[in-house]
């Protein structure tokens, strides 16, 4: 779907707000949903702070809002701005800290911090650049202001959540983080954005080497020696598969033909013939795009990963998270994962490809990676694990058999949680090893398959 609605901003380096769990992006995401009238009194505790909201938001009115702390001081509140637009100016010790410009269809135009004296310091807004909708961010410490660019979803490997948090923390410094209708997502500028790609590939680096130098040793069992890159998620990019041929995949969701339609950044689609002024209106910080149609199948949800758009087709949750049964495709048709999906994640079962076509994955997934039984077939020299896998790694019973279809080893874990390891070797001979449950080898035995019925 992309980005079409700006919820709120957060300037990383001023504001400490949870965008995840911003009220205001709450009521203008049900607001923009329906465009129905959303009125409420509510009360919210949070970071041991309890807050008092009282809002009201419908068609051609000017936003009401206001949002009182324990002692009834307010710290929220709607001020008039120009032409039918409006500010909602936020305080911290009852000095203005923030606030944002609305238009008068509640579409939000940009975001001020102030340095406390009532001077902007610092603005966050929409604008279209080269094509494409991104941010302006100006601030008085900068020379120039810089243009921020999404920043690419991190994917692709077991380790996205510590990934991700690792950014978080390199990356403070004018960083945007943004509430749409997409979720939570963040800015940087493109010099950020050089550092960030060289910065997630160290990462990665430096956690699959964490992971092999806690698993693999002199003494631990073959399976357990597996090399990393025979089952590498972070290739599983795509395979080749043209969506527009596939006749039994959730026709309701995306096999009819539609128009696709390029669209402003806080407009609306004017799908409700009851609103069509709403679409009429181009802020002043986005011109507007010259419509073009063509006849397509139109994805449920765009993705972006490692610098990459990936197009989604199946169900979503109430979140706008993929979550059930669907196939997540490359910008050139090309299949990158089918299967289940909770929350966004791929959990479930699933199969995940290479970029030549051929499988890397079949099997169980949890949160993302590996786990359960499953298949899994190295692009190094095209043998094949069947077994089972634990956080992306073959362990415990399994099968690996080579490319010409020979057994290289079986793994059987006995039920005192002692494993029994037989390592099929080139002369018709296996030798068997038998390791404890703490994986130190406790005994070994050469046989000849030749000479067992002799």
């Amino acid at each position: 779907m992309g980005i079409k609605y700006y919820y709120n901003f957060c300037a990383a380096a001023l504001d400490d707000a949870d965008m995840g769990s911003d009220i205001l992006s709450a009521v203008r995401k049900s607001y923009f949903n329906e465009y129905d009238r959303i009125r409420d009194k509510i009360t919210v505790d949070s970071a041991g702070e309890s807050l008092s909201y009282e809002y009201d938001i419908e068609k051609d009115k000017p936003l009401r809002w206001i949002v009182r702390d324990g002692a009834g001081r307010i710290v929220q509140e709607v001020k008039p701005a120009e032409s039918g637009r409006y500010y909602l100016c936020c305080y911290r010790r009852e000095a203005l800290f923030k606030r944002l410009l609305f238009s008068k269809l509640h579409t939000l135009l940009r975001v001020e911090y102030t340095d406390g004296t009532g001077a902007v310091c610092c603005a966050v807004e929409p604008r279209k650049v080269n094509g494409e909708v991104r941010l302006l961010y100006t601030a008085k410490e900068l020379s120039e202001p810089l243009i921020l660019t999404q920043m690419p979803e991190v994917s692709g490997t077991g380790y996205d959540v510590r990934i991700t948090e690792m950014v978080q923390r390199e990356f403070p410094d004018n960083m945007v983080v943004a509430s749409t209708n997409e979720g939570v997502v963040r800015f940087l500028s493109d010099e950020q954005l050089a550092r960030y790609q060289a910065f997630v590939e160290k990462c990665r680096l430096e956690l699959s080497q964490e992971t092999e130098e806690s698993f693999i040793g002199e003494d631990a069992p073959l399976y357990h020696k597996i090399n990393a890159k025979d089952f590498n998620v972070k290739r599983n990019l795509s395979s080749s598969l043209d969506i527009t041929k596939a006749q039994d995949f959730d026709a309701e969701a995306s096999s009819e033909p539609v128009e696709q339609t390029e669209e402003l950044t806080e407009t609306v689609e004017t799908e409700n013939e009851t609103t069509p002024e709403i679409a009429e209106a181009v802020e002043e910080t986005v011109e507007e795009i010259s419509e073009e149609t063509e006849t397509a199948i139109k994805p449920d949800k765009l993705i972006m990963a490692d610098g990459a758009q990936y197009s989604y087709y199946g169900p979503l949750d109430e979140n706008g998270s993929r979550s059930g049964f669907g196939r997540t495709l490359t910008d050139l048709g090309r299949t990158a994962y089918e299967g289940e999906y909770v929350n966004d994640k791929r959990s479930g079962k699933g199969a995940y490809y290479y970029k030549d076509g051929s499988l890397c994955y079949s099997g169980e997934w949890a949160e993302n990676v590996r786990h359960g039984i499953g298949v899994g077939v190295s692009a190094r020299d095209g043998s094949i694990h069947v077994g089972r896998f634990v956080n992306n790694k073959p362990e415990g019973n399994g099968v690996r058999v080579s490319a010409d279809g020979s057994v290289k080893f079986v793994c059987k874990q006995l039920e005192n949680g002692s494993t029994v390891l037989m390592n099929y070797l080139p002369d018709d001979t296996v030798l068997i090893s038998r390791y404890d449950a703490k994986g130190r080898k406790i005994g070994e035995k050469t046989i000849s398959l030749s000479d067992c019925f002799s």
